[in-house]
């Protein structure tokens, strides 16, 4: 327990010295603005008779370091410490840095909005173009659309032509193998025909070597019996 006591003593003494360091530091942080005065000089003490060390513009903030009898100890955004009038701070910014900074804000404001505006109008730009490309990608589209079914046709022309021509051909072999068996048929028919004629005329021969053998035999015998009737 008596560890414990010990501990939180310590710790208390430890948070308030922490909190008179921060506490200190926070008022010596103080910060206050130059006032609507055009200038106003810094010196290196506390009076006029004090060298100038620097002039600081109106708006101006200053790190407060300590006041004394009218005049205050700074130290500028650069690091610069010296003495001014305290009469000449404010503890806001004055008007003029305000509307300055008001006026910066405009600025930077309108540098965007201009900024925005520009590629606003590029992205409706870019979106015209592309509605136009896409336009003229359709009217491609169909026109390829129809070019593709007349070389689709063309394509089965010669499919078709390569039918008809097989049928052709299969009809001319019918033809063909029919006329070869009309001129078997056509030779058998003549070679029979000249069979006829050749027995015809061999039966012709026959018949008038026979008759020419029998007529003279009737002859003589005409004349013998012509000559017992005498």
């Amino acid at each position: 327990m008596e560890i414990s006591h010990k501990s939180v003593l310590i710790f208390t003494l430890f948070f308030l010295l922490f909190s008179t360091l921060f506490f200190s530091t926070t008022a010596s942080a103080k910060v206050q603005y130059v006032s609507d005065e055009l200038v106003i000089n810094m010196r290196s003490g506390k009076g006029n008779s004090f060298k100038i060390i620097k002039i600081i513009k109106s708006g101006t903030p200053l790190t407060i370091l300590e006041q004394d009898s009218g005049y205050t100890r700074a130290k500028t955004p650069q690091g610069v410490k010296g003495w001014v009038l305290s009469r000449f701070l404010i503890n806001t910014p004055a008007a003029r840095a305000l509307l300055a900074e008001a006026q910066q804000n405009v600025a930077q404001m309108k540098e965007k909005y201009d900024a925005m505006d520009s590629e606003l109008n590029a992205i409706k730009t870019e979106r015209d173009t592309l509605s136009s490309s896409e336009k003229k990608l359709l009217s491609n589209k169909e026109i390829l659309n129809v070019e593709l079914a007349k070389l689709k046709k063309i394509a089965a022309r010669p499919m078709q032509l390569e039918a008809e021509n097989d049928q052709l051909r299969n009809e001319l072999v019918k033809i063909e193998a029919e006329n070869r068996l009309l001129k078997q048929e056509y030779q058998t028919l003549e070679d029979n025909s000249d069979q006829e004629w050749f027995m015809t005329g061999a039966g012709v021969l026959f018949g008038g070597m026979i008759l020419g053998l029998i007529f003279p035999k009737l002859r003589s015998g005409q004349k013998k019996a012509n000559w017992n009737r005498l």
